[in-house]
């Protein structure tokens, strides 16, 4: 009893070691994850506390080696907090989808 009670602590010791990969959020009693819509998004989230839009050119290489444009990426930030008691998510958006939802730093 006493191996599988070492072996228990163990293994909850190692999960609680993983790192949080946070790909949803929550909104009230909405969960909102990676597979939403931007429409989606602020119909169950609102408007974002904090914006951050850059714009970059697009790049492309042709078979000599030389660099071109080829158009321009919009890459967004945006900043939820539910509550002064709830972590800070940020939501990253490349050209209108939602790549990644993480805990903000």
């Amino acid at each position: 009893m006493r191996t599988f009670a070492i072996a228990f602590v163990c293994s909850f010791s190692a999960l609680l070691a993983l790192p949080a990969a946070a790909d949803s959020m929550r909104c009230g009693k909405w969960i909102v994850s990676e597979s939403v819509s931007l429409d989606e998004l602020r119909e169950k989230c609102g408007e974002p506390r904090d914006k951050q839009v850059t714009r970059e050119d697009a790049m492309a290489t042709n078979p000599n080696g030389a660099r071109y444009k080829v158009g321009t990426v919009v890459r967004e930030r945006w900043t939820y907090q539910s509550s002064s008691r709830s972590l800070p998510m940020a939501v990253y958006i490349v050209d209108g989808k939602i790549i990644r939802i993480e805990r903000a730093n």
